[in-house]
């Protein structure tokens, strides 16, 4: 009989212990699995929706503002009193640069309030294909982008507030438009936003050529973003360039918490899953003193012996790994439509499968080293109290 054999039996006749321990080492596995997962999925989508993006800069005009406090307490914070546009050729200017080759999309707004249906809204004149571009995470609840100059997109909370449906006619300064479409809740100012056409927003705001603001972004390139940044300030004076940090980027920072926090619970479930099995080998060798001893009298080397406990070990944690890199996966592909901002694409990664078998194999090695020695060194004099 080989000694895997021996390995095997003793597995077999110690099926509720060994149970317990695989079931243990698969819950912990399986955890792993998930939170890794998931964690590179989510980096994936966020590193993704950056480079496609790019770095964004506002360009804003130099408005003088002024805070007001009573009694220490700040009540008004941020009022223009010297509102100021930026110019007609401001787009001319951003992308006639040294460097405009490097600019991606360049999107122009004019905003100002206006009477929605007898009710005060902010109304703001976009370039749509454009502002797509850069709002990347703007998605439609209802109806569809406009395609003309009587067409307007209502945020979410605009849209309640107002009552507006898609197709609906509704009136912005005594002008008729049409509601074209209603963007999805993104939780920033644009839910409570009607967007219009440049053309559109200029005739109901009474605006001339010139811009409230403009959004650009550039190629992945910090370097480039501050050289474009600084050419702006320079060709329009006036104006304020700031760089500005995007939602993607906060996620990055959030998913790098996920990811520490996903290592921490590693860590403790290996520690966890490593005593378990040392444990349930020490009560394994305790329990087998008499069938060692046995071996031992009859010619079985320490080696022997060492390699028997070894190889239980290795079977219980390879078996343990499969199981739990099949769960941990299975429970990832169930999670994953949960994180819905993300848009999270969890794939099965073959190498990552071999590196967890690999790994808790591993483990198990040598978590159950230190009985296996203890197991090879009992004295076969032992056997013999027990015969």
């Amino acid at each position: 009989m080989q000694l895997r054999d021996i390995a095997l039996k003793n597995l077999q006749r110690r099926k509720s212990k060994m149970l317990f321990l695989v079931f243990g080492m698969v819950f912990g596995i399986a955890t792993i699995v998930a939170l890794f997962t998931l964690t590179g999925a989510m980096e994936k989508s966020i590193s993704k929706k950056i480079e496609e993006t790019g770095i964004k800069l506002a360009v804003t005009p130099d408005s003088d503002t002024v805070t007001f406090s009573v009694g220490g307490i700040p009540v008004a914070s941020g009022i223009s009193y010297d509102a100021k546009e930026l110019p007609s050729d401001a787009v001319q200017l951003i992308k006639s640069g040294s460097i405009g080759d490097k600019i991606r999309v360049v999107a122009p707004k004019v905003m100002g309030t206006t009477m929605v249906n007898g009710t005060r809204v902010l109304a703001v004149g976009i370039d749509f294909p454009g502002e797509f571009a850069i709002k990347s995470w703007w998605e439609m609840l209802g109806g569809m982008r406009p395609d003309n100059d009587r067409e307007v997109l209502a945020g979410y909370k605009a849209a309640r507030k107002l009552d507006l449906v898609v197709g609906q006619p509704v009136e912005l300064n005594g002008r008729a438009f049409t509601v074209s479409g209603i963007l999805a809740e993104t939780g920033e100012e644009e839910d409570g936003i009607i967007f219009l056409s440049l053309a559109a927003a200029r005739e109901i705001l009474g605006k001339q050529d010139n811009f409230s603001f403009i959004e650009l972004t550039t190629v992945r390139d910090e370097k480039i973003a501050s050289a474009l940044s600084a050419e702006i300030a320079q060709k329009i004076p006036g104006a304020r360039v700031k760089i500005i940090k995007e939602a993607a980027e906060a996620r990055q920072e959030l998913v790098g918490r996920f990811e520490k926090f996903s290592l921490v619970v590693s860590l403790i479930m290996i520690l966890i899953a490593s005593l378990i099995i040392t444990t349930t080998m020490m009560s394994s060798v305790n329990e087998r003193t008499r069938e060692i001893g046995i071996f031992r009298a009859i010619g079985f080397r320490r080696g022997h012996i060492t390699r028997i406990i070894l190889t239980e070990a290795g079977l219980v944690s390879g078996v343990s790994a499969a199981a739990g890199y099949l769960m941990g996966m299975g429970a990832a592909v169930l999670i994953a439509p949960l994180f819905s901002t993300f848009e999270m694409e969890v794939t099965w990664n073959p190498l990552f499968g071999i590196a967890v078998l690999t790994g808790a194999i591993l483990l198990g090695l040598l978590s159950g080293l230190y009985p296996a020695l203890r197991a090879a060194k009992l004295d076969p004099a032992e056997a013999l109290r027990f015969i």
